[in-house]
């Protein structure tokens, strides 16, 4: 399972101005829902330290206002300025340790294919999955052998090899991997028989 990461947060409140002041003190406004809590909770959390966290899909413990409420959560959805480089705000979906939960795991492909040595191209397709399982259960990544592809292989989402109590939320024959054959070139001797053959007619 992935490693759970622990992050400092603070309460705040609401409203622009408030927003604001955060990001001018190096902080971003954040809000936690779910879990079975009928309103959300805005926090404040370090900028810098969310930058890190970004792509990060696996469990966050909450520490708020120095430990007075601690949550489990995972990060949900991050929005972004104009430009869609810096963060502006983020949601933080708290979770139940007993209940499945949907979210992302990044894949990660190992091996040169053997349809590339033979001069075919590699096209990756998904570099992410969506899956389904109890939060103590979600992978750090799953890895992809993709070793024994040859020219023209194609590989799905069906198999690719995922830990027990995982379900994989993709179509099955959803493509991630194909490994394209070479385009057939033609030499410049044949181009010349060509020309001379178009010239003669």
């Amino acid at each position: 399972m992935a490693e759970i990461i622990k992050l400092e947060a603070k309460s705040r409140g609401t409203g622009k101005q408030i927003a604001k002041k955060l990001r001018r003190e190096g902080l971003l406004p954040a809000i936690i829902y779910g879990g079975g809590r009928p309103e959300t909770t805005p926090i404040a959390i370090s900028q810098k330290i969310l930058k890190d966290l970004l792509h990060y899909h696996g469990l966050i413990e909450l520490s708020i206002d120095e430990g007075k409420d601690k949550r489990m959560v995972i990060l949900k959805d991050v929005q972004y300025d104009y430009l869609g480089t810096n963060p502006v705000h983020v949601d933080f979906q708290e979770v139940k340790m007993d209940e499945p939960i949907e979210t992302v795991v990044e894949l990660e492909f190992v091996g040169e294919p053997k349809g590339v040595k033979e001069g075919g191209t590699l096209e990756i397709l998904m570099r992410e999955l969506d899956i389904k399982c109890l939060p103590d259960r979600i992978p750090e990544k799953i890895v992809v052998d993709i070793s024994n592809l040859g020219l023209g292989d194609v590989l799905h989402v069906k198999d690719i090899p995922v830990p027990e109590g995982v379900q994989i939320l993709n179509p099955p024959d959803e493509t991630v991997v194909v490994i394209s054959e070479p385009e057939e070139t033609v030499s410049e001797e044949e181009t010349s028989e060509e020309e001379a053959t178009e010239t003669q007619e």
